[in-house]
């Protein structure tokens, strides 16, 4: 995407927001009619919102809902997840390849559009299977088609997210300690509001600075690759990243902001929502005080930790910090269901980088995480708890340094996305990252045979004693 495609995702995102007041004041029903209003207003602005950024691609979201929306009424309940997965997959892959097909290419963002829907569409069939009664065989989800439509065109979370499961969607319109169906306590959103938005501006901010000092367009140049030094390309890793985060943490905020204005996503903290999960205690929510009631956040569509991502020590815990609703569903959907064990992690790398489109890059990128866990776990499980407390503070921040320059690495091949762009800076960097793999694991095995090597002096006086007690 470029800055312009930028500006008009950004303006998209802060009209969404500036529209959930007006949306949360649109009655819930009308005495004549079933039709939920509101649900119409929301879905009336997706449609817009859409069409806005997508023109006549449009016709590929509404395809997709489709879809799914017979396959939920006429396929096998058991098959019905399965075929949800392979269909929407394999129209997200379609539809990426549209120029290929002889078919008009579709816009950025109506790609960021399929690629939410395709989660939340797939995440529905799974909430439909997982809802059937063992006794009775009932199912206690069963949504309408026109629910469905609703679900997959609401206006909050439509462009990129968050993730968020179809009963946190008609929640919004029914949960009673919701502020948005109460009508009540809308402190609480102005307050999440604010509490999300606040460090957009210096996001900002910093990505244009970035972006306009350390320009990421030089780096394909052969006048730049060819000039800059070695020491300079590794550097320039640091700023590129960077300026990608500064970019993603605006974007996965004002995100955030769009549902939290329209009150999606709000639980009574006693019930300890989690990311894209929802309550994780829910059966506190059927004896609720009133005070419990009114006490509530919006955890359910928090996306980004940006101090995680940016702070923790090890890869594995930043790694979690990052699309944290999308990370519930590739765990739920993928990693907990995967029936190979020992290949779960790897399984879930690849449906992220299948997600994230076809490019090679995000292969490369992706497919490398699990060699860097298995050098970090190495160093981190079995190495620092060998530490002492203040060894292991410094060992920390060697480590946070570490995996730092890791995602700058792996970063170059998320950005420039074709194998040959990515090998060929990969080369004039000596494959450093891939290198210090080798070697950080080598050096991993030397020192953990050194900090396991017994003492002589507590062997020997470990035999005394045995000796003596087997004296007495």
């Amino acid at each position: 995407m470029g800055l312009t495609d930028d500006v008009l995702y950004v303006g998209i995102l802060v009209g969404s927001i500036l529209s959930g007041n007006l949306v949360r004041k649109v009655p819930l029903s009308l005495e004549s009619s079933q039709l939920n209003p509101r649900k119409l207003v929301s879905t009336f602005l997706g449609i817009i919102f859409a069409y806005l950024v997508s023109g006549n691609h449009i016709l590929h979201i509404l395809l997709l809902i489709t879809l799914n929306a017979a396959i939920y009424k006429l396929a096998n309940p058991k098959k019905c997840p399965t075929l949800s997965l392979v269909v929407s997959f394999l129209y997200l892959f379609v539809f990426r390849l549209s120029d290929r097909l002889v078919l008009p290419a579709p816009p950025a963002h109506t790609n960021a559009i399929i690629m939410i829907l395709t989660l939340k569409l797939v995440g529905l069939a799974y909430e439909i299977h997982d809802s059937k009664d063992p006794e009775t065989g009932k199912l206690k989800l069963n949504p309408s088609v026109l629910d469905v439509y609703h679900y997959g065109l609401c206006h909050a979370g439509l462009i990129t997210g968050p993730y968020y499961k179809f009963q946190t969607w008609e929640g919004m319109y029914k949960d009673t300690w919701n502020p948005a169906v109460t009508g009540k306590n809308d402190g609480a959103i102005f307050s999440a509001l604010h509490m999300r938005a606040k460090n957009v501006p210096y996001y900002v901010f910093a990505f244009l600075l970035s972006g306009y000092l350390f320009p990421m367009s030089v780096v394909e140049t052969e006048e730049w690759l060819t000039s800059s030094s070695f020491l300079w390309k590794v550097f320039y890793m640091m700023p590129i990243f960077f300026t990608f985060r500064m970019r993603m943490y605006a974007g996965f905020c004002l995100s955030e902001c769009v549902c939290i204005a329209a009150g999606l996503g709000a639980y009574p903290t006693v019930s300890k929502p989690k990311p894209g999960q929802g309550p994780s205690e829910p059966e506190k929510l059927s004896s609720l005080t009133e005070q419990e009631a009114k006490n509530v956040n919006f955890e359910t569509v928090h996306n980004i930790d940006e101090w995680g991502a940016d702070f923790v020590p090890t890869m594995r815990e930043a790694l979690k910090c990052w699309n944290m609703t999308v990370q519930h569903w590739l765990v739920v959907i993928v990693y907990k269901r995967f029936p190979v064990k020992s290949l779960r992690t790897a399984a879930v790398m690849l449906m992220s980088s299948v997600w994230h489109g076809v490019y090679s890059g995000y292969y490369l990128s992706l497919g490398s995480v699990p060699l860097c866990l298995f050098v970090e776990d190495l160093w981190v499980r079995k190495i620092r708890s060998q530490l002492s407390e203040e060894a292991k503070h410094k060992f920390d921040w060697v480590t946070w340094f570490v995996r730092m320059r890791w995602f700058d690495y792996l970063g170059m091949a998320f950005l420039l996305l074709r194998v040959d762009s990515t090998m060929k800076y990969w080369w004039d960097v000596a494959f450093v990252g891939h290198l210090s793999l080798i070697v950080l694991y080598a050096l991993g095995l030397a020192v953990l045979k050194m900090v396991r090597k017994p003492n002589p002096e507590n062997s020997s006086k470990t035999g005394e004693t045995e000796k003596s007690s087997k004296t007495e």
